[in-house]
Formats: structure tokens, C-alpha cells, sequence
């Protein structure tokens, strides 16, 4: 009797000894109920990797579209984190389904247990074959698949001898699709680079800090606006378009021959979006919160790649360029 105890506590003391298992996947913050600005979104931050889960009934409310469903499963990394939805359920958006739709925290788990690439490789998805390689002029450039329209990830720069080509407000991008509008050329290190449209054609991005975003079935899944954050999912309906007669609609122009009419420094006009030419409406999510504010013109600033004639206002600070065909008179 006495053996049998000294050896079953041997063989408890053996197992405790043993290191504690790990879990590869965390559950994300379970609480609803929250505030959009004090939402919790425990250890998840843009860039994050998480994986989809079906939703869980919140109030009798999953806040789901079976149009999710084809996400189950997925390694997914985090583009915004996108307040909380009507039953208080923190959420994010992901780039797999190129920002489409708003998973709730608590039903996705945090980190994909998946081999990452060494930092020399880039970003790029496996196969992509996205360029890594620097020191090319501009007539030795290579962009490998990438083309214009191609949607991308954007990425931090890794530093090409001690120079990363940064500036702190890309970070703010950092994590987001764009759509390819430019092929840009080489910076100073010989690292060619593209411009895109979510941060308005602004900065220079990388090529080997990218990362293609491919949908499920190989297509691209992309919307370059939202018509909520933290609603329920689901495409909305294209908004209602007010064209000023008054405002000059032309574009092809260039920056001589532009013509703003009648606005000019100090005019009052009302913002609106943008409508696409040749298919690019030029324009950014955060530029969304100022449709339909009254603005006062603060310079006239030439044409875009469409020709089209911008201004800068003031009430953004002068961050984004307006195009004049979209501005209407008070």
C-alpha cells in the first residue's frame, strides 16, 4: 500500500514538473456591450493575424452575412480596428476579404500558428514573387507581377543600408489594401516602388514590403469605402450624386490649362465624393467624414492623373485633394 503511494506521488510530482501546454490560438475578448471608444480589443492591433470563426448569437443578434462563410477558417490580417456594431461587439477588418466585412473580436483567434517568412523575404504572399532585390535604376526596374489596379498590402519598410525611405505618416497605412495606381519608379536605394489610392497617391511604398491580397478563390476582393464602420456588413447601395452645374466637370486637363471658374482662395464650397474617371475616383476612406461639410478653399493645387482640377480646403487641414468636378456652391 505504502509503494503503491510512494509511486502514483512520483508519478504526480513527474507531471507537474511538465511544461504547461501551449495554445497556438487565443480567443479574443469576449466582452460586448462596450463603447466605440473605449472598445477592448485585448492583444489585437492592426497587423495582427487572426483567424475567422462563425459569429455567436449577441442579443439575439450574430451581426452575420452568409457571404462570411466563405472566410471560415482563414488566416486574416488585421487592416482596422472598426469600433463595435449595435450589440456593442468590438470588431476589425481584415484584408482577406479586402476590408468587406466587420468580424467581432470575440469570434476570431488571435495568431495563425504558421511559419513566417525571415525578415529578408518581405512581405510578400508565398509564390507571389514579389521583387525583394534593391540597387535597380529606373531602365533595370522590376515590379514582377505587380501591374496598376493590382490590390496590395501595405507595408512597414525594412531598412536598405540603414535608409527605410519612411515617413511616420505612412504608418497610419500600414496593414490597409490599396489599389496599384502608379508604377513610381526607384528611390534613392534603388528600390522600385508604387504609388496607390488609399493614401491619395501621397507616399512611396516599397514593392518588397508588400504583400499581394488575394482573395479565396485567386480573384481580389476590394472596396475602397465602407458606408459604416461598425454596422452590420453588406455592400451599400452607391450614394446619391449632386452635380453642380456651376463647378467645371471637365478633366483630361493639365495643370495649365486647368480652370477653376469662379472658385478660387476663400471660396465657401460643400465637399462631396468623388465620382470614378476612367475609373479612379482618387479618393480615401478618411476623406468620407467630410461629405457634405462646408469648406472654405485655401489653394488651387493643378490637376490629378486624370486631369481632373483638385483644391485643399480647410477644414481637413489641408490633408486631401478635393476635385473641383465634385465641390458644389453653398
Amino acid at each position: 500500500m505504502r509503494m503503491h503511494a510512494v509511486r502514483g506521488l512520483a508519478v504526480l510530482l513527474l507531471l507537474l514538473s511538465l511544461p504547461a501546454p501551449t495554445c497556438a490560438q487565443r480567443a479574443g475578448p469576449q466582452a460586448c456591450g462596450q463603447a466605440a471608444d473605449s472598445a477592448d480589443y485585448g492583444e489585437i492591433r492592426v497587423g495582427s493575424e487572426v483567424v475567422l470563426q462563425r459569429h455567436r448569437f449577441v442579443g439575439g443578434d450574430p451581426n452575420w452575412d452568409e457571404s462570411m462563410a466563405r472566410y471560415l477558417g482563414r488566416v486574416a490580417r488585421v487592416t482596422r480596428l472598426s469600433g463595435v456594431d449595435d450589440q456593442g461587439c468590438p470588431g476589425v477588418r481584415v484584408h482577406v476579404d479586402g476590408g468587406r466585412w466587420f468580424w467581432r473580436v470575440r469570434d476570431v483567434n488571435v495568431g495563425a500558428d504558421r511559419p513566417r517568412p525571415p525578415p529578408d523575404e518581405g512581405s510578400g504572399a508565398p509564390g507571389a514573387a514579389i521583387p525583394q532585390a534593391c540597387g535597380r535604376t529606373e531602365a533595370t526596374v522590376d515590379y514582377g507581377p505587380l501591374r496598376t489596379g493590382t490590390v496590395v498590402v501595405l507595408g512597414r519598410h525594412r531598412p536598405v543600408d540603414d535608409d527605410d525611405n519612411w515617413s511616420p505618416p505612412m504608418s497610419a497605412f500600414v496593414g490597409r489594401t490599396g489599389r496599384i495606381v502608379e508604377l513610381a519608379g526607384v528611390d534613392e536605394r534603388g528600390c522600385p516602388g508604387v504609388h496607390v489610392d488609399a493614401d491619395g497617391r501621397q507616399w512611396f511604398w516599397r514593392i518588397r514590403d508588400l504583400s499581394l491580397a488575394d482573395d479565396a478563390d485567386g480573384t481580389v476582393a476590394y472596396r475602397p469605402g465602407l458606408a459604416s464602420d461598425h454596422g452590420r456588413p453588406g455592400p451599400a447601395a452607391a450614394p446619391e450624386v449632386e452635380v453642380d452645374p456651376r463647378m467645371i466637370q471637365a478633366c483630361g486637363l493639365t495643370d495649365e490649362t486647368a480652370s477653376y471658374g469662379d472658385v478660387a482662395p476663400g471660396t465657401a464650397v460643400v465637399l462631396g465624393r468623388h465620382r470614378p474617371v476612367e475609373g479612379v475616383p482618387n479618393w480615401v476612406e478618411e476623406m468620407e467624414a467630410y461629405v457634405g461639410r462646408t469648406a472654405r478653399v485655401t489653394e488651387l493645387v493643378g490637376v490629378d492623373e486624370q486631369g481632373c482640377p483638385l483644391v485643399r480646403v480647410d477644414v481637413d487641414d489641408g490633408d486631401w485633394f478635393w476635385r473641383l468636378r465634385d465641390l458644389r456652391l453653398p
